[in-house]
């Protein structure tokens, strides 16, 4: 599939072909074994995409920094920001205003969703191996190394959020945790983390009715544990003065928090290789979502609106989470610049076995949409007819891009 030819300058209808992209890219950059890489190969903007990184060069700071001006200035007008821009635009709002439904949609539908993402991904798989030239062993075999590193890394999959005691009240009666269970094994945290700093506390805690994390796992309350499933059940228990031990999701050291956005943007930046999964590998993917949502919260806040009992019991304070996201921010900034160099040096060197690569990443990264499809299969809270019909459907969506950006590319 041939990427989309770069032009000179802004051109407003191309801009908003590349927000839309960038959008799809952001939406995809949230889910945990979808890549936005795979989103901008599909749509014909890759090597573009690449190329627009490599541009972003600290010339033009350095130059200011010696006082030259006017070399600085042509140094920054160099840097690709007509594509730059509109793209990260898309990215940075389709976060936002999407993540949380996207991240919803998964937890409340997983069989379709994740059927979704295998059709999505297995049909972009052909992308990178129809654009080869040759198949020699050599090359064969760098693609099976990448299909079994992607099969193995997405294999290893953590369970759950680290928690940690973020408010602890004199003279405390309960110990409450201030977030949805996402995973059965929470609970267990909880327990634990109560034995050790509030020993004897009955429980509180939150399962959305809609996603029922317990009742799926067949897990039981103890009687010592109070357990709410709707959220104005809870405010309204909140609306009750109370002193508490609140447990929260476990802070993450800027130090770390800023290597995690180098690691997870390089991740990004490749087809196949999911970021937001790496993120939840290394433990931070909840930290950094929660923390970008709870500046929306902040700035909800300045505009007048405030949060709910139960959401306001982690808000935070709003100068560490700017500080946390600005952080996060700086690495994937670094990473950007420095990862898509060695993207386009491998394209421009070894353009074959990278393309075979790009195919194998993305075959080994079906492991991880596969399992959930398997096991929703197995619960029977989603039919196969359904989920096979949902996977041909953006298997379809993929092949189609491909069709309509061919025809573009043989009518210029």
């Amino acid at each position: 599939m041939a990427d989309e030819k770069p032009s000179t300058g802004f051109n407003a209808k191309e801009a908003a072909g590349l927000f839309i992209r960038g959008m799809a890219m952001g939406a995809a950059d949230v889910v945990p074994g979808v890549s936005g890489g795979t989103i901008a190969f599909i749509t014909g903007i890759y090597a573009r995409f690449v190329g627009a990184l490599t541009s972003l060069s600290p010339e033009c700071v350095l130059l200011v920094l010696k006082g030259q001006l006017r070399p600085a200035l042509r140094a920054f007008l160099r840097i690709h920001w007509h594509v730059l821009i509109p793209v990260g635009l898309g990215v940075g709002l389709a976060v936002v205003l999407f993540g949380k439904q996207i991240v919803n949609f998964i937890d409340d539908q997983p069989g379709p969703a994740y059927a979704l993402f295998f059709g999505l991904i297995l049909a972009s798989a052909w992308a990178p191996f129809a654009r080869m030239t040759s198949y020699s062993p050599k090359i064969v075999v760098a693609g099976l190394v990448a299909a079994v590193g992607a099969w193995g890394v997405v294999g290893l999959q953590p369970d759950g959020v680290q928690v940690d005691i973020v408010r602890k009240d004199e003279g405390a009666t309960h110990l409450i945790y201030a977030g949805k269970l996402r995973n059965a094994s929470d609970l267990d945290k909880i327990r634990a983390l109560r034995d050790v700093h509030a020993p004897g506390l009955p429980i509180v805690i939150f399962d959305d009715a809609k996603k029922k994390i317990l009742k799926k796992a067949n897990k039981s309350i103890n009687d010592d544990e109070q357990l709410f499933d709707q959220k104005d059940a809870i405010v309204t228990w909140l609306e009750t003065p109370r002193k508490l031990v609140v447990v929260g999701e476990k802070t993450v050291s800027l130090a770390w928090i800023f290597v995690c956005g180098i690691i997870g943007i390089s991740a990004m930046v490749l087809p196949g290789l999911s970021g937001s999964f790496l993120l939840l590998f290394l433990g931070v993917y909840h930290a950094v979502f929660s923390t970008l949502y709870r500046c929306v919260g902040h700035l909800k806040t300045v505009l007048g609106k405030s949060p709910d009992a139960f959401t306001g019991l982690v808000s935070g304070d709003p100068g560490a989470d700017v500080l946390f996201v600005g952080t996060f921010g700086v690495g994937v900034l670094i990473g950007l610049v420095t990862f898509s160099r060695v993207v386009a040096a491998l394209f421009e060197r070894a353009r074959d076995v990278t393309m075979i690569a790009l195919t194998g990443l993305m075959i080994g990264a079906l492991r991880l949409p596969g399992q959930h499809v398997l096991s929703e299969a197995e619960k029977g809270s989603a039919s196969w007819g359904t989920m096979c019909t949902v996977a041909i459907l953006g298997a379809c969506l993929v092949l189609g891009l491909h069709y309509v950006d061919r025809r573009r590319a043989q009518s210029t």
